[in-house]
């Protein structure tokens, strides 16, 4: 992962959308986006809050890294994810407590993760404690830092390599 481009995250949603044969307004009614925020979205022109993103990945069964990596990178693969999104709340906590866990691996203390992602101290311990949410950019940030798939950060299974005909 070498950062969020939004045009090639459009590009990569607006195509898994299209394999499963859905239109835009089935898509952002299943993840309760207006239209046309959602169309937006898939030109490249905004991108979604970490929250939203991960339930286009389930919506889509496809791997996050999949959705935001490069063209040509055949990595990770669609996966189909069951059930539905925890809460928030949970979510958040949970993905606080991967971060943490693998800045520590890495030795680096907030302040030194903070200033490697160029993110104010006080929000990254804010976020490490499971108060906030990073928005998308940051986390795409931190994957890169940590060297962390962005599966295991969000606590998700690690996609399943599937046989290409």
């Amino acid at each position: 992962m070498d950062g969020l481009d939004k045009r090639t995250l459009g590009r990569n949603i607006r195509q898994a959308r299209c394999r499963l044969g859905l239109t835009q307004e089935q898509m952002a009614e299943r993840i309760d986006m207006a239209p046309e925020v959602y169309g937006r979205m898939e030109r490249g022109h905004i991108v979604p809050r970490l929250e939203r993103f991960v339930a286009i990945c389930r919506v889509l069964g496809e791997s996050p890294d999949r959705l935001i990596s490069q063209p040509g990178r055949e990595d990770t693969l669609p996966q189909a994810r069951a059930g539905t999104a925890a809460s928030i709340k949970t979510f958040t906590k949970a993905l606080a407590a991967n971060v943490r866990h693998a800045r520590k691996r890495m030795g680096w203390t907030q302040a030194e993760m903070a200033s490697r992602i160029e993110m104010p101290v006080d929000l990254y311990g804010r976020m490490e404690r499971g108060t906030v949410l990073p928005s998308l950019d940051s986390f795409v940030a931190i994957c890169c830092v940590l060297g962390e798939m962005s599966d295991t950060l969000l606590g998700l299974p690690p996609p399943k390599r599937t046989k290409r005909r």
